[in-house]
């Protein structure tokens, strides 16, 4: 039993070195990834309506979330200046309805670390 025992702890070793190996190799990588696509990504979420916002503004009309381009958001003016239109680029634009779990599917890849708390 022993020889087996000091067997096992020799593999489990070895098994350890390699997992620590590959996590090592694939932090690498993923820091290459990063690099080609460039190191900085802009994200924006635009949140629902507050209670008293919705009946002062009437929902978002002058926001656009074209369905075709998820990294596209356009403003157009107001009362005063309604032929003005802004157009603005993200690597992802997250309309009011977008649920925590949309959002973590689209990032989850770029999240190295992340906390387990107790739910």
């Amino acid at each position: 039993l022993r020889e087996l025992e000091a067997s096992q702890r020799t593999l489990l070793a070895e098994h350890e070195e390699r997992i620590h190996v590959l996590e090592m190799e694939r932090r690498r990588l993923h820091n290459d990834i990063q690099e080609l696509k460039g190191n900085i990504r802009v994200f924006c979420r635009v949140r629902p309506l507050l209670p008293e916002e919705r009946e002062r503004q009437r929902g978002l009309p002058h926001l656009h979330f074209p369905p075709q381009d998820p990294r596209s958001l356009s403003q157009v003016g107001r009362e005063r200046r309604a032929e003005l239109r802004y157009d603005f680029s993200f690597d992802r634009v997250f309309p009011p309805g977008a649920s925590q779990q949309e959002i973590f599917q689209e990032i989850q890849l770029l999240v190295q670390v992340c906390p387990k708390y107790p739910t």
